[in-house]
């Protein structure tokens, strides 16, 4: 692939965290396949027929608990015409033709796996199909529209046979130069299939996740990194720890300190005893509230860079009212905490873990060991959670590197302080809301979003990946800083909102200093959903409308989110909650998907209670509604989780928090009746993992309002 450092630029855009190229999936190229077997059809990259009769299909997208797994065997079952638990399914290493269009590289985030493979796994199923169906026309001596493939098997008339037989001759037909997929009211699978493939597996405990990795011999690492970010290390010493419970090996590793043992215990209380010296950097002394005091002042006084603007400014008529809101920085805190086990080998290394990104580890690795990517081997597993931390392959790298310098089969286990201090955090941002009330009309919005950049952190990463190895490091860098000011993740969900105002302006304006920042399930989506519907919903209590006929009135009566918000309604049955309890709503569009939300609070002695959360969601074609209903109450869950409790500061250029007890998470007890409808459409599908999140902390701060007439402006929703 060639492309230049300014086409690249130019033309590159993220859409949801996610960057947009033309890279097809389809097609598979002359790159030999890292799971090829001699005897097997394989007539692409996706699926494979053995001769024994098994029917594999490569994961190429990794399951984090999203239904990825089961959504994906799906599509691949419909076009085989076979239930999908019939399916042999393998986590997929690396070949281009596992390129994803929305991000340039393997990747699984953007809530696009299903979107993004709708068609192509299809595809390649029908061409295998078509395949085996000539073949057996041919041993048959019939037409191919005499055969059927159906349940596994093949038939002719009444006649069945193993598709395994037929392995041989397939593999001399030329492919299909044209496939017919099957027609929706085809469909035996398709938007009915709801059995999760990996329920059974991760309920009894037999699934494998990265920490499940095993190699015989293999020492457990524990890593002492330092706590103040942009920090170093002075000097260390593990003379205290001599001697400890099956203390192995301590040595240094790119500016920290491994401790090997035979277990992890034992590694853990051994590197509690080696005593650290550690220099704070050049963020010494930075504080969150520092941090949110410069990114008010910067929407005082900068402009930014205007990202939208539609109308005219001088249709802005009337008193102008504007408002600050503010987000922290959030954690993942995934239940499996970061793990890789790295083993070298003659070769160079061989790693497994749970990635949500191989190409990208595989690159990482490689420039952080000095070996050639070809001698690197990275096997996947089942994810323990991502929601965008495993993007990053910070912790493959430092088990690589600890197995290289120590010669020996490693084991790297974080502990969840370590996941809560060293994370790639979502961005804490501020947004400048204002707009002209012109009597009983609003008559613009003018929105200045304040935050630092994930895109300028996260496209060097990329850039190493795909341009060549020889370019200097600085032009990656370079690269970054070049798109930092204008990060789409900063206002997708601000700007092509669905109201209709006179004039619309949306700016950046983007905040230098920060720790480290990645993708956060649902990226930008997840604070300016809060930022414009919480502000929109002022806006309706200021102009004296209900805070649906507002919405209602200033959108499109065609447009999905007019119809979503209209259902949502009605299901809710908005404007007669029970006694003592106070409704909000919010809607929003993200990953291509309409969610829209209508929460029901009720506040006692100063007390929240949240009783129940409506959903609905137009998110196209549904290919497995139980899944799509679970991943909806799963980010109802989270955001809630983030719009009650979440919230990571610094102090001293350190994370403050620890561990769940001061980094909280919802509580049974705490959560409320969650009801989900799902819009009928035709449409292809859309996003489902992530779009449930944003609408929630919005819908709850509004229903907040209406039971106390306290406007929360800043997360974690807080009473006072």
């Amino acid at each position: 692939m060639s492309v230049s450092r300014r086409n690249f630029i130019k033309g590159s855009a993220l859409l949801g965290g996610s960057l947009v190229v033309g890279v097809s999936l389809t097609g598979c190229g002359p790159t030999p396949l890292p799971h090829a077997a001699a005897g097997d059809l394989q007539p692409n990259a996706f699926i494979q027929l053995t001769p024994q009769g098994d029917f594999i299909m490569q994961l190429h997208k990794v399951e984090m608990g999203q239904g990825t797994h089961t959504g994906l065997a799906t599509l691949v079952a419909e076009e085989l015409n076979m239930p999908p638990e019939m399916l042999r399914i393998e986590h997929a290493q690396f070949h281009p033709d596992f390129i994803d269009p929305d991000f340039y590289v393997m990747l699984t985030g953007g809530s696009s796996s299903v979107r993004t493979s709708f068609t192509p796994l299809r595809e390649a199923a029908a061409m295998l199909s078509q395949l085996l169906r000539q073949a057996a026309a041919e041993q048959q001596g019939v037409g191919i529209e005499q055969v059927q493939l159906r349940d596994g098997s093949l038939y002719v008339g009444d006649k069945q046979i193993a598709p395994g037989s037929l392995v041989e001759v397939a593999r001399q037909l030329p492919q299909p130069e044209t496939l017919e997929l099957k027609p929706a009211t085809e469909f035996r699978f398709i938007g009915k299939q709801n059995t999760r493939l990996d329920a059974h597996s991760k309920s009894t405990g037999t699934a494998t996740f990265g920490i499940d990795a095993q190699y015989p011999g293999a020492l457990s690492a524990v890593l002492l990194r330092c706590p103040h970010f942009g920090g170093s290390l002075k000097g260390f010493d593990a003379s205290a720890a001599e001697g400890s419970p099956g203390l192995v090996q301590v040595l240094e590793v790119d500016g920290a300190v491994a401790v090997l043992a035979d277990n992890y215990w034992h590694a853990r209380q051994a590197a509690n005893k080696i005593q650290l010296d550690w220099d704070k950097g050049p963020l010494a002394g930075v504080s969150s509230d520092a941090l949110r005091a410069q990114r008010h002042e910067l929407a005082k006084t900068e402009e930014g860079k205007v990202v939208e603007e539609l109308g005219e400014a001088s249709a802005a008529t009337g008193e102008r009212f504007e408002v600050m809101y503010d987000v922290p920085y959030l954690a993942h805190a995934t239940m499996e905490p970061m793990n890789a086990l790295a083993v070298p080998t003659e070769n160079g290394l061989e790693i497994w873990s749970g990635m949500q990104g191989v190409q990208l580890a595989v690159d990482a690795v490689a420039r952080a060991t000095g070996l050639e990517k070809s001698q690197i081997q990275v096997h996947n597993h089942f994810l323990g959670g991502g929601f965008g931390r495993r993007i990053q392959n910070d912790y493959v790298v430092e088990a690589a590197r600890i197995a290289q310098l120590s010669g020996k089969p490693v084991r790297l286990i974080w502990s969840r302080e370590d996941d809560t201090r060293h994370d790639y955090y979502r961005p804490n941002s501020s947004a400048l809301m204002a707009a002209t009330v012109d009597g009983d009309t609003v008559s613009s919005l003018q929105i200045k979003a304040v935050a630092p950049s994930i895109f300028g952190q996260f496209l060097p990463l990329m850039t190493r990946s795909l341009l060549p190895a020889w370019l200097p490091g600085g032009v990656h860098e370079t690269i970054g800083d070049m798109a930092a000011g204008s990060d789409p993740a900063a206002t997708e969900g601000l700007i092509h909102s669905p109201y209709q105002f006179p004039y619309k302006r949306s700016n950046y304006v983007m905040q230098e200093l920060t720790a480290p920042l990645g993708y956060w399930r649902s990226v930008g989506h997840s604070q300016n959903a809060f930022f414009i519907e919480g502000f929109i919903d002022e806006l309706a209590h200021r102009t004296g409308r209900n805070p649906l006929d507002f919405r209602l009135a200033n959108m499109d009566k065609a447009s999905r989110h007019y119809r979503v918000l209209s259902e949502v309604a009605k299901r809710a049955d908005w404007g007669n909650p029970p006694a003592g309890q106070f409704q909000g709503l919010a809607v929003h569009e993200s990953f291509g998907s309409v969610v829209a939300e209508v929460v029901t609070v009720s506040v006692d002695g100063g007390q929240l209670k949240v009783h129940k959360v409506v959903c609905a969601v137009d998110c196209g074609m549904v290919v497995n509604p139980e899944i799509v209903v679970a991943q909806m109450e799963s980010g109802i869950i989270f955001g809630l989780t983030a719009a009650l409790k979440g919230e990571i500061t610094l102090q001293d250029g350190a994370v403050q928090q620890s561990n769940f007890h001061d980094y909280g998470m919802l509580r049974m007890p705490e959560t409320p009746e969650i009801e989900v409808h799902l819009l009928a459409s035709t449409n292809p599908p859309s996003g489902v993992g992530e779009p449930g999140t944003p609408p929630i902390a919005p819908a709850l701060a509004n229903a907040i309002f209406a039971a106390t007439g306290q406007r929360l402006r800043q997360l974690p929703l807080r009473l006072s």
